[in-house]
């Protein structure tokens, strides 16, 4: 679940009134929010762009601070929107640490995330959420884990990857692969050194070298003997292109990992964020409140990428 919307529903109606109190929030809850009085769900609330990183030539990462206290897990997004431009699903990029501050890391790609990217420090973004199930981290203690990112899914997995660190005695090992077009588009390049102290090791590939560049080139599922795990006992997490969820969902089933362990985050077309437009529907499923996290085991049930059923 990226920053990817259709031109459609780029615009709408950007009325904005007072918004309810969030509730708190648990890895795996659904998206709720308790209302004031005369409060809309719809209404997006106010967040202050505190710093901005330059992650990548065209990837950003924005340091939000609120006037009211959020609560919100890995694998949740926002709807992030610019007054008289237009809203798009943006993946929380943060582990939570403060109450009051949140992270969204924003490719330039269409038109609304090419407005964000001319935003500057102390000017505001416009929020509605938390929204979505989040991951799970019930079932990675005691196990492997091992974190498959394709480009820009780097950003959806960055909190789970915060989550581990802060967590490492919990598992056993942990193992990011990561893939990316080139050396110069590894979106947080600059944290991987920290990751490996926090105990994770760190696996980096590109689809195209470079001068200088020795480190691996190839797809990211050419990886997969790094990890160095039993992938019938471990836990998976990925995020990525269409493309490589595929492939890489499909080596870890051969590899014999449980569906149930093979755990994912979808990409979809979104409106309203809590499962009423219909624009994310699939097969008895809503993208937006049903997941976007899904294991492999729900995908194949309810056929969510098309070649993959029961």
């Amino acid at each position: 679940m990226y920053n990817y919307l259709s031109r459609q529903d780029r615009y709408g109606d950007n009325s904005y009134k007072d918004q309810g109190t969030l509730t708190e929030w648990r890895p795996g809850m659904k998206a709720q929010r308790k209302k004031k009085s005369g409060g809309n769900i719809y209404i997006p609330f106010p967040g202050r762009v505190e710093k901005i990183f330059k992650k990548t030539g065209d990837v950003n990462l924005y340091r939000l601070k609120t006037a009211n206290p959020i609560s919100y897990s890995p694998g949740q997004f926002f709807m992030v929107s610019l007054w008289g431009v237009g809203e798009v699903p943006i993946s929380i990029a943060s582990l939570q640490e403060r109450k009051d501050t949140i992270e969204f890391c924003i490719r330039k790609a269409g038109f609304v995330t090419g407005a964000i990217h001319s935003l500057k420090e102390d000017e505001t973004l416009w929020l509605r959420g938390p929204y979505g199930n989040g991951f799970s981290t019930d079932s990675v203690r005691g196990r492997d884990v091992v974190v498959v990112a394709g480009g820009i899914g780097i950003v959806p997995l960055r909190p789970i990857i915060q989550w581990l660190i802060k967590n490492r005695t919990d598992v056993k090992s942990v193992t990011l692969l990561c893939g990316s077009r080139t050396p110069d588009d590894v979106v947080f390049a600059d944290e991987v050194e920290e990751w490996r102290k926090g105990g994770i090791k760190v696996v980096v590939t590109v689809d195209r070298g470079r001068s200088g560049w020795t480190g691996n080139v190839g797809l990211v599922t050419t990886l997969w003997p790094e990890a160095r795990v039993d992938y019938k006992e471990s836990v998976a997490f990925i995020c990525g292109p269409e493309i490589m969820i595929r492939a890489a969902m499909q080596d870890l089933f051969f590899f014999g990992m449980p569906d149930e362990s093979i755990v994912t985050t979808l990409e979809a077309h979104m409106k309203c964020g809590i499962g009423k437009c219909g624009h994310c529907y699939a097969s008895e499923k809503y993208v937006c409140s049903d997941g976007p996290v899904f294991t492999f085991k729900e995908i194949k049930e309810f056929a969510l990428l098309e070649g993959y059923n029961t």
